[in-house]
């Protein structure tokens, strides 16, 4: 989507594939924060490809595990904003990893709440009515399975 600033992102990419990069955020909370987001322009989590989402946050383990060797940091925060309601400004999916410091000024505190048990039982029937099987990854095809590879080892020595 060309009028898409994360579509259009092409400055202090870190990683970048046909499906998939991280990039540097262009208005960070925190030096470092990055951005992982699938190429594909999707707004929310739930458009998101099952081929995609998976290698969307080992790209964020990895982005992660780099903040924390190159800067040294203490931890990190790695969050969606998925929608207008969570706080998301870009229609597009990212998964922002920020790097975090004791002391840094973010703050990513909530209040929590007492819900009663009648509450929690009326949530969860709720949600119990939406089927939530989550998809298989494609299994490789064993070897042994593959016909050009026992022909492969039938062949004279």
């Amino acid at each position: 989507m060309a009028d898409c600033a994360f579509c259009a992102a092409t400055e202090h990419v870190l990683f970048e594939d046909a499906d998939i990069k991280a990039v540097l955020a262009p208005e960070p909370a925190v030096p470092g924060h990055t951005l992982v987001l699938p190429k594909q322009h999707v707004t929310i989590f739930e458009q998101v490809p099952d081929k995609i989402i998976g290698r969307l946050f080992s790209l964020a383990n990895k982005v992660s595990s780099a903040l924390f060797e190159t800067m040294k940091v203490q931890g990190t925060n790695v969050f969606i904003e998925n929608g207008v309601a969570a706080g998301q400004k870009i229609a597009h999916f990212a998964i922002h990893i920020l790097p975090r410091k004791e002391g840094d000024g973010i703050d990513l505190q909530w209040q929590t709440r007492q819900l009663s048990e009648e509450e929690m039982a009326t949530i969860e029937l709720k949600l119990k009515e939406k089927p939530m099987v989550p998809q298989e990854p494609a299994k490789k095809q064993l070897a042994e399975d593959n016909y050009l590879w026992r022909s492969w080892n039938r062949r004279p020595g």
